[in-house]
């Protein structure tokens, strides 16, 4: 038995990065593998759309789920609803071949830049939106900056999912 992974299991050695320069072609050059592994795992491995209405409908039967499946809130006298984030996860678990995130692309002068996403490999549909989140919250005594990257990282990361949530619910309705 060769201990040659190349040979033995398809897999290549890892490649030797000496600067900052290769270290992002070797990033990008495994991004772009794991994305084109997933559109060909899509392909090879189709949803049965059924079976993930079936599966979608039994994670709501929990009660955790039940009672967090949807968001309300007062704004201008009126009620604002809809679908949570949780739901949207258990859409996008349930539903296969999909994958959505939030990426963080800039960070400087008290304002993020990111990005929400999702995508539907099976069906080559992706939708993202970017977004700019400012390092402030509103108080009773006005507008706070935050310096605190906790803060920062929780403020963008409430942001996100609000938007990746949209995307979500583009690419599985």
């Amino acid at each position: 038995m060769s201990n040659d992974l190349t040979t033995e299991y398809g897999f290549s050695a890892p490649a030797v990065v000496e600067s900052s320069r290769d270290l992002i072609a070797v990033e990008q050059s495994r991004a772009q593998h794991e994305v084109q592994a997933a559109f060909v795992i899509a392909q090879r491995f189709p949803r049965d759309e059924a079976a993930a209405f079936s599966r979608i409908m039994k994670s709501c039967d929990r009660p955790f789920l039940a009672e967090q499946a949807m968001y309300a809130y007062p704004k201008g006298g009126k009620v604002i609803n809809g679908p949570s984030i949780r739901l949207a996860e258990v859409l996008l678990q349930n539903w296969q071949n999909c994958e959505a995130g939030i990426k963080e692309l800039s960070q400087s002068n008290g304002v993020s830049v990111a990005e929400a996403f999702a995508i539907d490999y099976q069906t080559n549909t992706r939708i993202s939106k970017t977004f700019h989140v400012p390092h402030t919250i509103g108080t009773k005594s006005g507008p706070k900056k935050l310096t605190d990257p906790r803060d920062i990282y929780e403020l963008v990361a409430n942001q996100g999912a609000r938007r990746m949530r949209a995307c979500i619910l583009s690419i599985t309705s």
